[in-house]
């Protein structure tokens, strides 16, 4: 009977034992009295022990309702989950009066363990969570406990024992027991008790009490289980209000807003002051130029400049960002460096902590919000992950609502524009549909885009391909028109013309890479632009805008409404170009009928002479008729003797004496030039000088433009008209040595007939005096032959001179050589 009851209640308190003592001395006396006593005493004797043994079983199990009671109490006051394990484990501990207890609790999510309790020597533990592995021997035990069966191991060396493995870091135990922890039907965890000292250490009391304490903290854990979601969700709902009450704000301030940079600052500045945050930025994303723009970026409270777009890299964690629209947090410095993020220019490299949220507007990736944690790792949780996705949602739907509103913007400032723009095309237009001048309509457009662009620095240029000139028909810089030789363009006014396509010069540099050129006596400006004025097949010059006080100084207005006005002035110059063409060629046959007229009328004087002086004189007079000059020589030039002779000099309008024959001048270019049967146009003193024709004796030396074109007659140089200026240079153009050039042609050949006539009749003359020289030598001839007496042959031939000179004088005279003197043989005076 000792043995048993000691083995009931062994584990009980000191002050049950003592109880326990009692009742057994008060047993042992009462046997001695029942061995004195036979019959009816022995009977009362043992009936007596057993209500005592009795009594001492109820105040045990009352004593086991009281640390019950006591622990339940325990539990229904602690309403953490960790408080209530703590607080049995402690219980525990202190009832049994043993170091080594432990409460396993599993994870009601995943297939884990957690060792929410464990103490072995008195020490507490941590170790990992653990699962038993499949077909292992801490399988069936498991198996057994998730059943809801306790497991009680008390010998080691027993083969049929549970055979209990032991746990990594922990001593073995000589005995063992598990006890499922269960709510309702849902497995829970284990409380497990061990004795390190000696086996058989737990019976059905301890092996009761453990089951009744665990089933009592299965229903406690389960309700602080309940209790802990239920202040998570309250704590979630009060978070989420505080959330949506952000939120709301954030989006009150988003709605009233319309201004694409003003909600970005709104909503920076609003989640640094809620988050707390002294480091924020937001990335905007121009997906068809593949850059992001820095909108705004906070560093230790202190607003940084957005810097230079840049390029996103390929497999960086933007670029992947954008493929998984997925926000990320990184808790770690490594983990950060690890995502790919790097430090950017002149800025702190020392984040511990990172969280980023996509913006999103529709199905379109618009960029990303950025928060960092300079102070500590694992800065962010699921609610500011969730605020900020909240947030860079609603951002996302606002952003894209004020860039559809700054689109609404730009299309009607670009229509109102456009139609500002249209209107001065329109008005540019009527202008030049009224003009047909050439220059005029450069005059127009030019004055007229001053005007719009409000620019005192533009040039209308045009290029005169053949001769790779470019000529400024219009140009003003500093609001002062200026005026410009026409020059060689430079490579990149080239360019332009080559390409037909606008160009705009924003920098020093761009206007040095492209090959831009300062035209002489003008300043370098700091941007340009500069669109073709385009014809039907070709670039025809260029319209030319600059400003000298800034760079980038012009946009894609300026530009398409330049180069709108470019290509209707490039029509309307062609047309001008055309009517102009139409005109020169209309005077230009006007002006060759005329011409023809004068040599018809020059000609027909011409052949109806043939004395050659009256020549000269009538095409000199016709000339200078015609010509409108006081000024005009026609000299001959005689081959053979090397003169040349002045056969017509008009100076000043009067009629200068012909001087005689003079030697040619020195064999210049001038001279060179119409030997070689080419006219010669000089258009000032210099070139005439440079020439080498010199000043006649007599004459004036002021002559400031010379115009001179050979006479020639079949491949013979005869001569040169020669035309004077006295009173301006350039004075001659195509049209007066094409006049010249084709009477002075006429008036060789008219020239040239009068010499061969000329030369006719002089032959014919002396022909014919011949002739009669003959015949008087024949007469005389025949009447010497009839005389014999000297007189008759003197007085024959007396007679046939007087005949053959009927007006003359004649005498013979004969010298007597006997007497030295001369006599008359023959004469006839006065008739």
């Amino acid at each position: 009977l000792y043995l048993d009851i000691d083995g009931m209640f062994g584990r009980f308190h000191d002050t049950d034992r003592d109880m326990m003592a009692m009742l057994a001395s008060q047993a042992a006396v009462a046997l001695d009295n029942a061995q004195w006593s036979q019959g009816l005493e022995e009977k009362v004797a043992l009936r007596t022990v057993e209500l005592q043994i009795s009594n001492a079983q109820t105040e045990a199990r009352a004593a086991e309702l009281a640390v019950i009671n006591s622990i339940q109490q325990g539990m229904a006051a602690a309403m953490t989950f960790q408080g209530i394990v703590d607080l049995v484990g402690d219980k525990l501990r202190e009832v049994f009066g043993s170091q080594d207890l432990g409460i396993n609790l599993k994870d009601a999510h995943a297939d884990l363990m957690h060792r929410a309790y464990l103490y072995e020597h008195g020490n507490r533990l941590h170790l990992e969570s653990w699962w038993p592995k499949p077909g292992t021997r801490i399988q069936r035990v498991f198996d057994t406990l998730v059943a809801g069966r306790p497991v009680v191991q008390n010998n080691r060396s027993d083969t049929d024992a549970w055979q209990i493995p032991t746990e990594p870091g922990t001593d073995e135990a000589k005995s063992i027991v598990l006890v499922p922890i269960a709510c309702g039907d849902r497995f829970v965890g284990v409380i497990g008790l061990e004795d390190h000292k000696r086996e058989n250490a737990f019976g059905e009391a301890e092996v009761r009490l453990l089951t009744t304490i665990a089933a009592s903290m299965g229903v406690a854990l389960e309700n602080a289980r309940l209790f802990d979601e239920t202040q998570r969700l309250l704590k979630e709902t009060e978070q989420r209000n505080a959330e949506l009450a952000v939120i709301n704000r954030i989006q009150e301030g988003m709605a009233a807003e319309l201004n694409f940079q003003a909600i970005i600052d709104l909503v920076g500045d609003a989640l640094r002051e809620v988050l707390k945050s002294g480091d924020l930025g937001i990335d905007w994303y121009d997906s068809e130029a593949n850059l992001i723009h820095t909108l705004y970026s906070v560093e230790h409270g202190r607003r940084l400049p957005g810097g230079e777009p840049r390029t996103p890299t390929a497999d960086g964690p933007f670029m992947r960002m954008l493929r998984a629209r997925r926000p990320s947090i990184y808790s770690s410095a490594d983990e950060i460096r690890a995502a790919g993020y790097h430090v950017s220019p002149g800025t702190d490299g020392g984040t511990l902590s990172l969280m980023v949220a996509p913006i999103l507007g529709g199905d379109r990736f618009l960029g990303k919000v950025m928060v960092e944690s300079y102070e500590r790792e694992h800065a962010f949780g699921a609610s500011e992950v969730r605020l900020l996705s909240t947030v860079a949602a609603s951002m996302g739907v606002a952003l894209e609502n004020a860039r559809l509103f700054d689109e609404t913007q730009r299309l009607l400032k670009e229509t109102e524009q456009r139609a500002s723009e249209l209107a001065v095309i329109n008005s540019i237009q009527e202008g030049m549909a009224a003009e047909l001048d050439f220059q005029a309509i450069v005059d127009l457009v030019g004055d007229k885009l001053r005007e719009v662009f409000d620019t005192g620095d533009i040039g209308i240029r045009w290029y005169d391909a053949k001769a790779n000139l470019t000529h400024f028909l219009y140009q003003y810089e500093h609001g002062v028109r200026t005026y410009h030789p026409p020059q060689t363009p430079s490579r990149g006014a080239l360019r332009i013309l080559q390409m037909r396509q606008p160009m705009v010069l924003n920098t020093l540099a761009d206007f040095a890479a492209q090959g831009f050129e300062v035209t002489p006596g003008t300043d370098q400006s700091l941007s340009s632009v500069g669109v073709p004025i385009i014809g039907s097949d070709s670039a025809l010059g260029s319209v030319v805008i600059e400003d000298y006080q800034r760079e980038h100084a012009f946009g894609e207005a300026q530009i398409r409404l330049l180069t709108t006005v470019a290509a209707s002035m490039g029509v309307a110059m062609e047309n001008a170009r055309l009517f102009d063409e139409t005109q020169r060629l209309l005077k230009e046959t006007e002006q060759r009928n005329a011409e023809l007229a004068v040599i018809n009328r020059i000609q027909e004087g011409m052949a109806a002479e043939l004395n050659f002086q009256a020549i000269i004189d009538l095409v000199g007079d016709a000339l200078r008729d015609v010509l409108k000059s006081g000024d005009l020589g026609i000299d001959w030039y005689d081959s053979e003797a090397n003169l040349i002779h002045t056969l017509y000099a008009v100076e000043h309008g009067m009629r200068l004496p012909v001087e005689g024959p003079r030697p040619p001048m020195a064999e210049g270019p001038g001279m060179r030039r119409l030997r070689e049967r080419r006219p010669v146009i000089c258009n000032s003193a210099a070139e005439i000088r440079a020439a080498g024709f010199h000043v006649s004796p007599g004459t004036d030396g002021g002559t400031k433009s010379l115009m001179v074109v050979p006479i020639l007659g079949g491949d013979r140089f005869l001569g040169g008209v020669m035309v004077d200026n006295y009173e301006r240079e350039h004075a001659f153009g195509e049209s007066d040595v094409r006049l010249l050039a084709t009477v002075a042609a006429s008036m060789g050949v008219a020239l040239e007939n009068a010499r061969l006539f000329d030369e006719t009749q002089r032959l014919l003359k002396e022909t014919e005096q011949r002739a009669a020289e003959l015949a008087v030598i024949n007469a005389v001839q025949q009447a010497l032959a009839g005389e014999l007496g000297i007189q008759g042959v003197y007085e024959a031939v007396g007679e046939k001179l007087r005949e053959v000179f009927p007006h003359s004088i004649e005498g013979i005279r004969v010298v007597d050589r006997a007497s030295g003197q001369m006599r008359y043989a023959y004469g006839i005076m006065n008739g």
